[in-house]
């Protein structure tokens, strides 16, 4: 019970991590790219059309750790998990989920941790 709780903790504050990593990865975006921004305004751009590409962006790079992650189970996987297997004692009460709901879901997540990195920068630093 202890080793779940401290799992727990640690996703957790993981995940603080990295929408922190992509709210700021989004704000630097916002700030190197203002001349471009005012500009677009004074033409009558409308707030989603200046705000869509920094929402893109916060998913592509939430995606992107996630695939990154995904790449990295799927390694080891295959290199590490057979050797593991052969030196250890299998008992029938262990259980997971399949390699390939474990990819979506770890996909979704991602996606979820960009959007809301994103979303939380843009409804505080881009005043439009």
């Amino acid at each position: 019970k202890w080793i779940w709780i401290v799992f727990l903790v640690m996703v957790i504050v993981l995940l603080i991590a990295s929408v922190i990593l992509i709210a700021n990865t989004i704000r630097l975006s916002i700030f190197s790219r203002r001349r471009e921004i005012e500009v677009m305004k004074l033409v009558g751009a409308t707030n989603w059309f200046v705000r869509g590409p920094f929402m893109l962006e916060g998913l592509l790079t939430g995606a992107a750790g996630a695939v990154g992650a995904i790449v990295l189970l799927l390694l080891g996987k295959e290199l590490a998990l057979p050797s593991i297997l052969g030196h250890i004692d299998t008992s029938s009460d262990v259980q997971a989920l399949a390699f390939s709901l474990i990819a979506l879901i770890l996909l979704l997540v991602g996606l979820s941790v960009g959007a809301l990195g994103s979303g939380l920068t843009l409804r505080k630093h881009l005043k439009v």
